[in-house]
């Protein structure tokens, strides 16, 4: 459905008149192109779509006009390219054959992900989100239009880099807000120079936050990077990603804020490591500053900087081992990288231990001489001290009757009624500690009550069991069965043992069935494809093969013929269904049969069988017959 406004389609200022805009030049003969939609369409009664801003691997940005609020607006469509088309309609998402699984169960994570983004992230360093709906078959999600340039504009402005003086007043709101997505178990995965924003009054704002398998090589659908800035781990599906993602982003961006170069690709860094260290390409760059990035850019995820916490935590403390004395520096070397821990949760902030410091020796005092009249005193101080003890002593024979008497009487109630106790540890340990009383005599680590948390079960059909889904509901445990299901994509959820909505505490372990795709197959189409292409295209569906040679002029040599199954039959992968593929090896040279006529003639009168020679007519060699001079007769 069409609305024509009186604004730009380019720029949403009000036009009134014929022609070019006056304020961006746009003539609106420029159409945003095949698969997108077109300007003036309508959505949700309410939004006008204008010019495509930006297209990705999960859909496309609009500029728009809220027709209700009358402000200018951006409208992100879920569109994947490999999953769904444009129906004849201009408007509808038309998902292909095949797809939809993955379709719905992406479009469930770009809902979720785009929920949480409008109900619990409030930042000033991200571009708002006003409101996700549905319609056309796939879901939109409307968010501010920023004034501004982009983060590489920016640079561009100042001569390709900028200095830390003026760096590190920007960053720690969009360090803040990077730690809080982290704490939700979102993981932006695209921070670069043209996905952060520099907004008219000074802050930085990080934008384009899109699902998973759009920042992830491998997905099945198309994969945004930004080489030197995506780190190695989301170009291999098999790699964890989480926090330490996002610190390789933005320790690249920094690097080349301050250095004016691009790092290398993470990729190109596994095989041969060439990025220098941002001091050597510029001496005005901190020692410690430079060391914080190199850290912050370590190829391997396991140790490289972990957090933002332990990022910020670099950039903002400065070496207390580096003195200014005069012109002298002196500095102190550096501890290194700390390898993290294999598993990471985003909850809270463990806090430091503490630590009682005991000196072996101490300073001696200078020997004091003091005088016989302070012996009474001192006398008269013991005198006090022992009546003191005392006191102490009977106070906690008292105590300790109290407390056999109370725990008595708890020990009889957990008797009765046998219970599984959390208790959290204190700021002095670093772990979780569960208690399991029973019915029995059992010692009791704390006498007082644990407060339970309350939760309300989240819907987790259909989407993806992750790092980043088991990082966000960390309160739950879970149990997780695979199993083939042909209406769910691989790794989505279809079901779990809690309905959602249900009120459970802290520590509920929630039953999850997760699917491992498909339990078959379409067997795809080989004509036209060498034996090596199609058997990587069965492997990567997962269907076993067992290829054999098939003597033919009619295809290619090495070339696929035909295979056992049909194109477009099923392969049940579930049982291991084997498909033989069979490819065209030439089959051997015959030579006509040369007899003599009268020998020949004389044999057919009198029924005697003819001698041949080792290649007569009507025969051939089989394939592994070649060194024997076997001869098959027809």
């Amino acid at each position: 459905m069409k609305k024509h406004i009186d604004r730009c389609m380019s720029c949403m200022n009000e036009k009134l008149y014929d022609g070019p805009c006056a304020v961006c030049g746009y003539t609106g003969e420029t159409k945003n192109g095949e698969g997108f939609l077109e300007p003036e369409t309508l959505l949700a009664d309410r939004y006008v779509i204008g010019k495509l801003i930006s297209k990705g691997g999960d859909g496309a940005v609009y500029i728009a006009f809220d027709t209700t609020e009358e402000k200018t607006v951006e409208i992100k469509e879920f569109m994947p390219d490999t999953l769904c088309r444009r129906a004849d309609d201009g408007e509808s998402a038309e998902i292909t054959e095949g797809s939809l699984p993955l379709f719905k169960s992406y479009l469930s994570e770009f809902a979720d992900l785009h929920k949480t983004m409008i109900n619990e992230m409030n930042s000033s360093c991200l571009k708002k989100e006003y409101e996700i709906f549905a319609a056309n078959g796939t879901g939109y999600v409307v968010t501010e239009h920023l004034s501004g340039v982009t983060f590489e504009e920016y640079l561009a402005s100042r001569d390709g880099k900028t200095s830390w003086e003026e760096l590190k007043g920007m960053l720690p709101p969009l360090l803040d807000t990077l730690a809080e997505m982290h704490n939700k178990g979102i993981v932006h995965r695209g921070i670069s120079p043209s996905t952060l924003f520099v907004a008219n009054d000074g802050r930085l704002v990080l934008t384009s936050v899109d699902i998973s398998a759009a920042r992830s090589a491998e997905s099945q659908i198309n994969c945004d990077t930004y080489p030197g800035y995506t780190a190695c781990e989301q170009y291999d599906l098999s790699e964890r990603q989480g926090s330490w993602t996002d610190v390789y982003g933005l320790c690249a961006v920094l690097y080349k804020a301050l250095t004016g170069t691009v790092p290398p690709d993470a990729q190109a860094r596994k095989e041969n490591d060439q990025l220098v260290s941002p001091a050597d390409i510029s001496e005005d760059i901190p020692k410690y500053i430079s060391d914080t990035l190199a850290e912050g850019l370590i190829v391997d995820p396991a140790t490289r900087l972990h957090n933002i916490a332990a990022l910020r935590e670099k950039l903002y403390k400065e070496p207390t081992g580096e003195l200014n004395i005069g012109n002298e520096n002196t500095s102190i070397t550096d501890d290194g990288p700390v390898t993290p821990p294999a598993a990471v949760k985003f909850d809270h902030d463990i806090p430091e231990k503490s630590v009682r410091i005991t000196h072996n020796t101490a300073a001696r005092r200078a020997p004091v001489k003091k005088k016989k009249k302070k012996k009474k005193s001192a006398e008269n101080s013991s005198s006090v001290g022992t009546i003191i003890g005392i006191f102490i002593f009977f106070a906690m024979v008292a105590a300790l009757v109290i407390a056999i008497i109370y725990f008595s009487e708890e020990a009889k109630n957990l008797a009765n009624n046998p219970t599984t106790v959390t208790t959290t540890t204190s700021a002095t340990e670093s772990t979780a500690v569960t208690v399991r009383t029973r019915a029995t005599t059992e010692s009791i680590a704390s006498p007082e009550p644990v407060a339970e948390t309350k939760l309300i079960m989240p819907d987790l059909v259909n989407r993806f069991y992750n790092d980043s889904l088991v990082s966000r509901y960390s309160m739950l445990n879970f149990e997780v069965e695979y199993d083939y299901s042909d209406d769910y994509a691989a790794n989505v959820i279809y079901e779990q043992d809690i309905p959602k909505d249900t009120r459970v505490t802290s520590g509920t372990t929630v039953k999850l069935k997760v699917s491992k795709g498909p339990s078959f197959r379409e067997l795809p189409d080989y004509v036209g494809m060498q034996l090596n292409e199609y058997t990587a295209k069965l492997t990567e569906l997962g269907i076993k093969f067992t290829p054999e040679p098939k003597p033919t002029d009619e295809v290619k040599q090495g070339y696929v013929v035909e295979c056992s199954k049909q194109v477009g039959d099923k392969v049940y992968t579930s049982e291991g269904e084997i498909v033989i593929v069979y490819y065209a090896v030439t089959p051997p040279k015959t030579e006509p049969v040369t007899t003599s006529s009268n020998t020949a003639s004389a044999a057919q009168e009198h029924d005697e069988p003819v001698e041949s020679s080792p290649a007569g007519s009507g025969t051939y060699v089989g394939p592994g017959d070649h060194n024997t001079g076997v001869v098959h007769a027809e």
